[in-house]
C-alpha cells in the first residue's frame, strides 16, 4: 500500500446503504461528503469531482454515477476513488462486483474509505477486496431472502406495499409492515389531486410542486410522469396493487435486454390495503374520470410503438421526445415544462422521409473529382494534441512545486482543479476532431445513397419497429423545435446523419 498519496487526484462516491434506508438522501449524502473531505485531506488527495447516487439499483447498470465513475476510472483521470467503503461500490451481483474491481485493478486506481486504502496491485489488499465484497454480497443476499419470506407473508396477510410510494413511510405493526401517512409528503399529493381535479395537467402541476420544494424519492424533481403516476395510483385511497409490471427476460421475444413492461389498468390486481388513505375515494375518482377523457396513456408492452422511438430529441433540453395518444391521434411530446410545443407524430415523420428523399438526389447528382480536403481538420488535430501535452506538463509541473514546498496545499488544490477542466475539454475536443476526421476520411457519397434509397424502398412495408431501425441505419439523431401557439406544421427539424 502506498504510504504516500500527497497531491494526488481523486474521485469520490457517494452512495446511500440499506441500514440507512428512512433516513433523508440528502442528509445522509452530506454526512459522506464531509468525512470523505477529511478522509481526502488526511491522506493529501485532490477530490477533482464528488459522484452522488441517489438512485436505488440491485444492478450496476441501473447506476448512472457509478457507470460515469467507471468510464472515468478506466481512462486513468484519476489516481484514486473515496468512498465509505467497498459494499458502498457494490455489494450485488458477483458479475457486477467483477467488473467493478477489474476496473480498478487494470487502471492501477486505489480505492480509499475512511478505515483502509486498497491497492489492488498489491496481493494481499486485492485478495482482501474480494473477501469484502464476497461477504457483502452473503450478506445482501441473506437480507434478500428474509425480505422475501417477511412479503410473502404480508401478502397472504393483506398488508403490503413495496416501496414506499411518495406520501407514505413503510413501518411495522404488530410485526407486520404497512404504510403510515408521512405528512410532509401527503399535504403535496392532495394538492396534486386537488390541482388537476381543478383543470391543471400534469406538467403544469410537476411545475407547481418543485415550485413548492417537493422532490421525488428518486430524481431531482417531479415531472410529467411522476404526477401521472401518482394520480393513478389506488394506493392513496387505501388499495393495494400488484401486477402493475410484467417482465420479459433477455432474448425472449427477440429483445436484446431484460425489458420491464408497465401494464395497463385493467392487468392491475387491486385489493383493500391496511393502509391509511390519503384521498378521497371521490376526489380520487373524479381524477381518473377527467384523465378518461383527456387521452389515453401510452405503454410499454415490450414493443417499439414508434418509428421515431430514441430518434427526435427536443433541441431545448435534449431530451427524447415522447410518444403519446391525445386528441385521437399520436403526438410527440417533450415532457420538460416550456420546452418544444408538440406535434403530430405523423407530420414529424413526413418530413423526415421527405429530408431522406431530397438528400438522396443531392447525393446521386455529387461529383467526386476532387478528393475532400484533410488538411485543416488534421492541423487542427495536432494543434489540439499539442495543446494536451502542454496540460500534462503542467499538471507534472505543479506535483513538483507542491513537494518543494512553493505551493501550499489549498493553492495546489484550486491550481489542480483548472488544469483537469482544461485537460478533460481537450481530450473532449480531441476526441470529437479525431471522430470528424476518420468520417472524412471514409466519406462515400455512393455508399450513403444507396443506404438511404434501401431504407425509402423497405419504409412503408415495415411496421413500427422495423421502420426504426431503418431510420436508426441512417441517421444519428433529429433535434426538434416548435414554438407555443404556432400552426401544426410549423416546427423544425435538424438532422445528424450516420456516417458510412
Amino acid at each position: 500500500m502506498p504510504q504516500d498519496m500527497l497531491g494526488k487526484t481523486a474521485y469520490a462516491y457517494l452512495r446511500k446503504s440499506r441500514m440507512e434506508e428512512g433516513l433523508e438522501t440528502e442528509e445522509v449524502l452530506r454526512k459522506h461528503h464531509q468525512s470523505l473531505e477529511e478522509c481526502a485531506q488526511r491522506h493529501g488527495l485532490v477530490i477533482l469531482e464528488y459522484f452522488s447516487e441517489v438512485v436505488s439499483g440491485e444492478s450496476l447498470y441501473a447506476r448512472p454515477q457509478m457507470l460515469r465513475l467507471l468510464e472515468a476510472v478506466e481512462a486513468g483521470n484519476c489516481d484514486a476513488v473515496l468512498c465509505m467503503d467497498l459494499d458502498r461500490l457494490s455489494r450485488g451481483r458477483m458479475k457486477d462486483q467483477g467488473i467493478i474491481l477489474d476496473t480498478f485493478r487494470d487502471s492501477g486506481t486505489l480505492i480509499v474509505t475512511p478505515e483502509k486504502v486498497y491497492d489492488l496491485s498489491d496481493e494481499i489488499d486485492d485478495e482482501l477486496a474480494e473477501f469484502k465484497t464476497f461477504m457483502s454480497r452473503r450478506e445482501y443476499k441473506i437480507i434478500n431472502k428474509r425480505l422475501r419470506r417477511g412479503l410473502h407473508r404480508s401478502i397472504r396477510e393483506g398488508c403490503y406495499v413495496a416501496n414506499a410510494p411518495y406520501g407514505y413511510r413503510n413501518v411495522y405493526i404488530d410485526r407486520r409492515p404497512t404504510l403510515e401517512i408521512f405528512e410532509p409528503e401527503a399535504k403535496l399529493v392532495r394538492i396534486m389531486f386537488q390541482l388537476y381535479a381543478d383543470g391543471l395537467g400534469c406538467t403544469s402541476i410537476a411545475h407547481q410542486i418543485n415550485a413548492m420544494g417537493g422532490r421525488p424519492h428518486r430524481s431531482a424533481a417531479f415531472s410529467r410522469n411522476s404526477i401521472l403516476k401518482i394520480l393513478q395510483n389506488p394506493t392513496y385511497i387505501g388499495k393495494i396493487v400488484w401486477d402493475q409490471k410484467s417482465h420479459i427476460k433477455k432474448n425472449v421475444k427477440g429483445n436484446p435486454k431484460h425489458i420491464t413492461i408497465y401494464n395497463p389498468k385493467e392487468k392491475w390486481t387491486i385489493t383493500d390495503g391496511l393502509h391509511p388513505a390519503i384521498v378521497e375515494k371521490e376526489l380520487f375518482d373524479k381524477v381518473q374520470e377527467i384523465m378518461a377523457g383527456r387521452y389515453r396513456p401510452a405503454y410499454h408492452d415490450g414493443t417499439v410503438k414508434s418509428p421515431l422511438a430514441g430518434l427526435v430529441k427536443c433541441e431545448k433540453c435534449g431530451n427524447n421526445m415522447q410518444r403519446i395518444l391525445t386528441k385521437g391521434a399520436p403526438y410527440l411530446l417533450c415532457q420538460r415544462r416550456g420546452c418544444c410545443a408538440m406535434a403530430k407524430l405523423s407530420l414529424v415523420e413526413s418530413r423526415i422521409l421527405e429530408h431522406l428523399k431530397d438528400l438522396l438526389e443531392d447525393l446521386q447528382v455529387e461529383h467526386m473529382e476532387a478528393a475532400p480536403d484533410l488538411k485543416p481538420l488534421e492541423e487542427t488535430l495536432s494543434a489540439i494534441s499539442r495543446e494536451l501535452q502542454s496540460a500534462h506538463r503542467q499538471k507534472a509541473r505543479l506535483h513538483e512545486l507542491l513537494e518543494l514546498g512553493e505551493y501550499d496545499l489549498p493553492t495546489y488544490r484550486e491550481r489542480m482543479s483548472v488544469v483537469m477542466e482544461k485537460i478533460t475539454a481537450l481530450e473532449s475536443h480531441q476526441e470529437a476532431a479525431q471522430r470528424r476526421l476518420a468520417e472524412a476520411r471514409g466519406y462515400d457519397p455512393t455508399l450513403q445513397a444507396k443506404r438511404i434509397e434501401a431504407v425509402l424502398d423497405a419504409y412503408h412495408v415495415g411496421d413500427a419497429a422495423q421502420r426504426n431501425a431503418l431510420l436508426h441505419s441512417v441517421i444519428e439523431v433529429i433535434y426538434y423545435r416548435k414554438e407555443k401557439k404556432t400552426k401544426p406544421a410549423d416546427f423544425e427539424l435538424d438532422f445528424v446523419m450516420k456516417a458510412n
